[in-house]
């Protein structure tokens, strides 16, 4: 016997509707999210700000490379297990020894864990 799931026509809804549109939807591990943009920033950025995004653009172009290449996904699976199992310990210290960082976030995904230890290795990307 089949298993069926009907479709429906928002299950994979993700953007804005237009442009002006406020509320955005998002997919994240799985569940889908809307949230609304409120007082968004409409002035010049900041050559801080310019160089964090062209860090985290990069760092995303190198993490791409990193996880189609078989043996770097296989390095990569090791690490990001051995840093689940320090942050379930201590995320602190867990980020500190394997990415760098004080920060108390943990990297829930895979692709998170690589593209923020690529940006914490790397300063000059």
């Amino acid at each position: 016997m089949a298993k069926v799931e009907p479709a429906l026509p928002f299950d994979h809804f993700s953007g804005k509707l237009s442009s002006k549109e406020r509320i955005v939807m998002r997919t994240r591990n799985g569940r889908m999210h809307a949230y609304a943009i409120l007082n968004p920033y409409t002035g010049p950025l900041a050559e801080s700000r310019k160089r964090a995004i062209s860090t985290f653009s990069e760092a995303v172009h190198l993490c791409k490379t990193e996880m189609s290449d078989p043996d770097r996904l296989a390095y990569w699976q090791d690490r990001y297990l051995q840093y689940r199992k320090a942050a379930n310990k201590h995320v602190g210290r867990a980020n500190a020894k394997f990415l760098g960082t004080t920060s108390d976030k943990f990297y829930s995904t895979l692709r998170g864990f690589i593209i923020a230890s690529l940006c914490a290795s790397k300063t000059d990307l």
